[in-house]
């Protein structure tokens, strides 16, 4: 299974415990086979109503991936 297809929906939490999306999509590095960064959709009602934007979190961001993705800080940029 791609690593891609494990993360995608996976809850996003920052590291003060709030949720601040979904895993919508992974950006791969393919000269490096490595992971990017992971594009997040908004959670919560306005995802919901269509008006959630996208968030790109750096790999360097990821504290751990479990059940959740575990996230340093608040550092991303919309896209």
């Amino acid at each position: 299974m791609k690593i891609s297809d494990e993360l995608l929906g996976k809850d996003v939490i920052d590291e003060s415990g709030d949720q601040i999306g979904l895993v919508d999509d992974v950006e791969w590095d393919f000269e490096s086979n490595t992971v990017k960064s992971i594009i997040l959709k908004e959670a919560g009602i306005s995802a919901k109503i269509g008006l959630g934007d996208h968030k790109i979190v750096p790999y360097e961001h990821i504290a751990t991936i479990g059940d959740k993705v575990l996230i340093k800080g608040r550092v991303f940029k919309k896209e």
